[in-house]
């Protein structure tokens, strides 16, 4: 009989593999499906639309295992205008675009079928092609193909059930990102109607009016070209204007436009200053030379209208590979040109210099010597004086600002000093002038009356026309002084409301904030942060940001900061809190499209949980130079979608290491990335951490800085860990354990180096034994503190007593006095300062 042990019935055999393929199958399908809803949360998980695209075609490629892709963009009109695309060159972008997609395609080999082409250079021709469109609120958005250029291979069914998929999740993420890109887009055109407004009414914008407008214009409409055209000579016509002249251009061209002129009729941009509408064209009458001429392409023409006036046209136009515009621009860019035309009208009523300098002026006092100075520039004068004379009754000695040469009211000859005072006492306002190259004028002070006495490099005699003016420059310059000093004392209240509500007027330990408003005159904006205390030992910290700048975003802010400390007290988690803000938002006139980060610090295990919206991610620097930005847990602004669920991320701040909070008023800058001024910002950061907290912060502000200073609110909140240890306890050898028991504590979680831990706490419990015992001998009653600070590298000690040591014996005792020793044989560095109010110690030692 046959031994057939070692062998397997064949159906038994054929079972098992069938059950193993499956199970494969099974696996297969399980894996696919894993990979399809990790991608898929991949292409949701950004609201830039670039980026959201970009995964688009990545996670069709990865779940296709295909070699190629694109996405093909469709116009309003329906026709592709843009390709997005890994591994394919133009011809086969150009062959694509003309495929019939419908409601989707499969071709399993593209040169057998009835769209094949004849192969150009050396790319290999696609065989495998899968195409699907992508339909978004029901409008037609584009169309996705992968494609392959192996001669075996071909899309399953499950594969294109995946690519659907994909395109099914494309849409809402495609349209999650539009809206996300029209609300910000609307956010930087408002936020430049209101900057556009500050700066032409500010006396002083670093261009001219036009200019700024113009440049504004291409920068916000992402544009190739941009000019300003404004009437020619249009007081001499009756009936208007009826030629229009390049002003000011910006972007390409723009020295060949500059100055051509064109007639009101017959012209796109005269019928856009007739009818007073803006106006998107594909094309213009009357062409511009050097800037219609370069091709059809999508421009927008905006009129500048003030009081029924007609002051200008704008006109943008982008490249013809770029996107047109969309009617949704019409509403953005028009509210643009309203701002700018009535701050252009107000701008050009500025009738003086004088009348800009003293719209600058923060102070009575600096409007005073603002004005000194403007006066000796417009008569070349060798000397002025503005000399302030308190209001009667006042006992101070007259204030003096001399431009030109320097002097105080003491330093003057009597006869000056004589005539200053009659100039005083007589009429106002009317100009004196006693002697050749030489005038006097007074007028009303604030605090009682300014007398401004010039003195002309020449001895010539000072005019009638000189006097007109003096009088008319003198009168100007009384109403301003008034205006000034009514804006300072409303400034001081708004300051006092600002700091009442910013944030809490005692930081915390480890904490260092700096606040810098940019709103003149008032200087105080709708940027905030806030430090909370939680029940738990926790704390919240919260920086945010509200739209605008003055007294209408402070008082925003206000309201959103409080209605967030409300919900942390509620609900101690940053997504919660946010949500909450979301509908709070919503809701507060003002507030909508605020941004704000929000986490909260476990202090004892540095554990950080955050979220933002919308707001640049926070910066962490470790003790070792690592940098990281926080950028996770990253979504919209507040307020745009009130039911927007928020994202948490966590991270541990590590011993030493510091963190870094900040509104986008540090970090962005005009015509420069966001991206690139925080990793600015990061370098300086990483550069400067081994310095104090309040040392780091004023470098930062210092060296972030633009050299016409912040155009925006700034706030920068800076946290090391751990925090500076502060000890104050009675000078009584029983408080020496419990001291040294705090400190050691405090080391390790700075974690010193256990050596180190040692030197440090035998050198710091010298130093509180010899205050105990020396500085209180003769007043046991008496307290001695102990504060440590830990840097990048070393910890730094100071102990203070209110007492007075006793001076050193002439011989020394051979078994006392050794500590002072004994700590600069431990310590880096000991430096002791005595003094009649106490003895402060203080010690320094490396990490390691």
């Amino acid at each position: 009989m046959d031994d057939d042990r070692g062998e397997t019935d064949p159906d038994t055999r054929g079972a098992r593999d069938v059950l193993h393929e499956q199970l494969d199958e099974l696996a297969a399908a399980r894996h696919q499906l894993e990979q399809l809803v990790r991608v898929i949360v991949e292409i949701s998980s950004d609201l830039d639309l670039d980026v959201t695209l970009h995964r688009i075609v990545s996670a069709a490629i990865e779940l296709t295992g295909a070699r190629c892709g694109a996405l093909g963009i469709r116009g309003t009109d329906g026709e592709l205008i843009s390709f997005l695309r890994h591994g394919l060159d133009d011809d086969a972008v150009r062959r694509l675009s003309a495929l019939p997609v419908g409601d989707g395609l499969r071709i399993d080999d593209l040169l057998a079928s009835p769209y094949a082409s004849e192969p150009v250079g050396d790319v290999p021709p696609l065989r495998a092609l899968l195409a699907i469109p992508i339909t978004v609120r029901g409008a037609h958005f584009g169309n996705l193909y992968i494609g392959d250029d192996r001669p075996d291979r071909v899309f399953t069914d499950s594969q294109e059930g995946a690519v659907r998929a994909v395109a099914t999740a494309a849409a809402a993420a495609i349209d999650n990102a539009r809206l996300f890109e029209r609300e910000r887009e609307s956010a930087r055109w408002t936020k430049a109607s209101r900057e556009i407004t500050t700066a032409l009414l500010s006396g002083n914008p670093q261009t001219g009016p036009l200019q700024l407008i113009v440049n504004r214009a291409l920068e916000l409409a992402d544009a190739e070209q941009a000019i300003l055209l404004i009437p020619k000579e249009p007081d001499l016509l009756a009936d208007g204007p009826d030629t229009l002249v390049v002003a000011a251009t910006a972007g390409r061209y723009a020295s060949q436009v500059i100055g051509q002129e064109v007639p009101m009729d017959g012209s796109t941009t005269g019928g856009v200053a007739r009818r007073g509408l803006p106006l998107i064209t594909g094309a213009f009458e009357y062409p511009i030379e050097g800037f219609t001429d370069v091709g059809e392409r999508s421009a927008i023409v905006i009129p500048l209208i003030a009081d029924d006036t007609v002051l200008g046209v704008i006109a943008v136009a982008r490249h013809p590979q770029q996107p047109p515009f969309g009617n949704d621009y019409l509403d953005l860019v028009s509210d643009f040109a309203r701002h700018a035309a009535i701050a252009l009208a107000l701008a050009a009523g500025r009738e003086h210099a004088l009348n800009q300098e003293l719209a600058q002026a923060d102070t009575v006092d600096d409007a005073v010597h603002t004005a000194a100075e403007e006066l000796r520039r417009l008569w070349r004068a060798r000397r002025v004086l503005a000399v302030t004379f308190p209001a009667h009754g006042a006992s101070t000695a007259p204030q003096v600002v001399s431009v030109g040469e320097p002097a105080q009211w003491a330093d003057l000859p009597f006869d000056t000093q004589d005539m200053l005072d009659a100039l005083r006492a007589g009429d106002l306002l009317t100009p004196v002038s006693t002697q050749p190259g030489m005038a006097g004028i007074a007028l009303q002070h604030p605090a009682g009356v300014l007398v401004v006495w010039i003195e002309l490099a020449e001895q010539r005699p000072f005019t009638l026309e000189d006097q007109t003016l003096l009088t008319v420059l003198a009168g100007r310059l009384g109403q301003g002084l008034q205006r000034v000093h009514q804006v300072d004392q409303q400034r001081e209240t708004a300051l006092a409301l600002q700091h009442a509500i910013l944030g809490p007027a005692e930081l915390p330990r480890g904490f260092v904030v700096r606040y810098e408003a940019a709103s003149r005159p008032l200087q105080v904006g709708g940027d905030w942060y806030d430090i909370v205390d939680l029940e738990d030992g926790r704390i919240a910290l919260i920086v945010g940001d509200c739209v605008g700048h003055g007294l209408a975003a402070a008082t925003v802010m206000g309201q959103v900061r409080s209605a967030c400390r409300a919900l942390l007290f509620e609900n101690p988690s940053p997504s919660a809190a946010l949500m909450g803000m979301d509908r709070f938002a919503a809701r507060l006139p003002g507030a909508h499209g605020t941004t704000a980060v929000c986490a909260v610090l476990d202090p004892a295990t540095g554990e950080l949980v955050y979220s933002s919206a919308g707001h640049p991610p926070p910066i962490l620097v470790d003790a070792d130079g690592t940098t990281r930005t926080l950028d996770e847990g990253h979504t919209i602004a507040l307020g745009v979608r009130p039911n927007w669920v928020r994202p948490e991320a966590r991270t541990t701040i590590r011993a030493r290491a510091t963190l870094l909070l900040y509104t986008d008023g540090l970090v962005e800058r005009r015509r420069k990335a966001l991206i690139d001024g925080i990793s600015r910002a990061a370098a300086l950061f990483r550069d400067g951490r081994a310095a104090t907290l309040d040392d780091l912060a004023n470098r930062l502000m210092s060296g972030l800085a633009p050299v016409a200073g912040y155009q925006d609110d700034v706030v920068l909140l800076l946290y090391r860990r751990p925090a500076p240890l502060q000890l104050q306890f009675p000078a009584h050898v029983s408080h020496l354990a419990p001291t040294r028991t705090a400190l050691r504590e405090w080391l390790t979680g700075a974690e010193v180096d256990p050596v180190r831990t040692m030197d440090v706490l035998v050198a710091a419990g010298e130093a509180v034994a010899n205050a105990i015992e020396h500085g209180h001998r003769d007043k046991p009653e008496g307290t001695v503190s102990l504060s440590a600070t830990a840097l990048v590298d070393e910890v730094h000690l100071t102990i203070t007593d209110s007492g007075t040591w006793k001076p050193p014996k002439a011989t020394p005792d051979l078994h006392r006095g050794r500590g002072v020793a004994l700590m600069r044989g431990l310590m880096r560095d000991v430096t002791i300062n005595a003094g009649a109010a106490g003895t402060t110690v203080h010690l320094s030692a490396r990490i390691t």
